[in-house]
């Protein structure tokens, strides 16, 4: 959502996109740690153990405390209630961990590296870098670069992941393909595009 020289957010990004995509993040982030899941109606918790995280925590507790079986887009709704207090957090904790910096006037931008080490202490690819990967070497995706293409397709920020118009217009195909193996991703597309 962070133009690539600038790090501010993208201007043509529409404010139920952001909230849509925030939201469908913070639940993607739940699903990666396998914390909540999916079917093709609802979204439901697996394991209620907090991860220690200030921001996905309370999302969780709020999940795990509503005994009814809710479709998924109740809960991206139910997130994005607060997303402009969730922004920020999120936003607080990419600046603590030294993946985004705050410029002279409260800029967001990212660091200029572009290469960060996971918590194993493995270098991590830029994510254009993956996702370029993913689509025009037939990798198989990462759960997490499905999602990620999942959120750019929704907000129709793939222009974001590929800069020429003749390269993306090639590759749409399997965005698409990609972008659509994720149901928590394929909700945040529907809950942008029915508003």
């Amino acid at each position: 959502m962070l133009e690539y020289d600038t790090g501010r957010l993208s201007p043509k990004l529409p404010i139920r996109s952001l909230r849509s995509a925030i939201s469908g993040a913070l639940l993607m982030d739940l699903a990666l740690n396998n914390r909540i899941d999916t079917d093709l109606h609802h979204l439901f918790v697996v394991n209620p153990t907090p991860l220690q995280e200030p921001v996905l925590d309370p999302i969780l507790a709020r999940i795990a405390a509503d005994r009814e079986r809710r479709p998924i887009s109740h809960w991206l709704d139910a997130v994005a209630e607060d997303y402009e207090h969730l922004l920020e957090q999120v936003t607080d904790q990419l600046v603590a961990r030294g993946i985004l910096a705050r410029g002279k006037y409260d800029l967001i931008w990212i660091m200029g590296t572009r290469r960060y080490l996971t918590e194993d202490g493995q270098p991590l690819r830029d994510v254009r870098q993956r996702i370029a990967g993913v689509l025009m070497n037939d990798e198989i995706p990462t759960s997490r670069d499905v999602m990620i293409m999942s959120l750019a397709d929704a907000c129709d920020l793939r222009p974001s992941l590929i800069h020429e118009p003749e390269t993306l217009a090639r590759y749409e195909p399997r965005i698409k393909q990609v972008a659509t193996m994720d149901l928590i991703g394929q909700a945040v597309t529907q809950a942008i595009h029915n508003r």
